[in-house]
């Protein structure tokens, strides 16, 4: 029978055991590192606040069928969709334009991959005492930036649905402090809020 000497054994376990401390080591230093990353994050997104930046806005002329826009809904969402509409330029040029709930935007690292978006449409009737009648889509675009410009913020797309999520759309949150509240359930941080404004809403496909 073949004995392993006594020597050769205390090497095999010096060399588990520092293969096993090797291990350990790494995964402590990832978790480490993670949980500064994740403290890095919180902090930026502590020091995070959204606005709202205006689009110019767009001058809606009735279509053929005597409608500003025609609503398009989603198959399976009924209350999502597509908004048609006619808009005049600023050139009296006459343009076919639409707005859509769910938007797709390509990424600038991946120019194949595309990253989809909510937006907040809403149609509003025009009453007779506004000073404003004009038929128009306005559109707000959401924005992020720093509470204190001399720490670090968040920079990131907040349309982004893979980033931590802040704001009122968290449930218990309050919208004008943003620090602690995240949610990593693949949800934007803000919607872009675009509003459909027609003088009668009796005419509306």
């Amino acid at each position: 029978m073949y004995y392993t000497p006594l020597r050769q054994r205390l090497r095999d376990w010096a060399i588990s055991i520092t293969i096993v401390a090797a291990l350990v080591a790494g995964v402590f230093l990832w978790l480490n590192h993670m949980k500064e990353q994740d403290a890095q994050e919180r902090a930026a997104m502590a020091n995070t606040k959204i606005g709202y930046m205006a689009d110019p806005v767009q001058k809606l002329v009735k279509r053929a069928d005597g409608s500003y826009y025609k609503a398009i809904p989603e198959a399976e969402t009924p209350y999502t969709g597509t908004y048609d509409c006619t808009t005049i330029d600023d050139h009296d040029v006459v343009v076919p334009r639409s707005v859509s709930v769910k938007e797709q935007r390509e990424q600038r690292q991946f120019p194949w991959h595309h990253s989809t978006f909510i937006n907040d449409i809403t149609v509003r009737v025009i009453q007779p005492h506004e000073a404003d009648r004009t038929p128009r889509v306005e559109r707000l675009r959401c924005t992020v930036e720093p509470v204190d410009a001399s720490k670090p913020s968040y920079t990131g797309d907040p349309h982004d649905r893979s980033r931590l999520k802040i704001g009122p759309d968290q449930e218990g949150t309050d919208a004008g402090s943003l620090s602690g509240l995240f949610s990593n359930d693949g949800q934007q941080l803000c919607q872009d809020r675009i509003t459909i404004l027609v003088p009668d809403g009796s005419i509306q496909p």
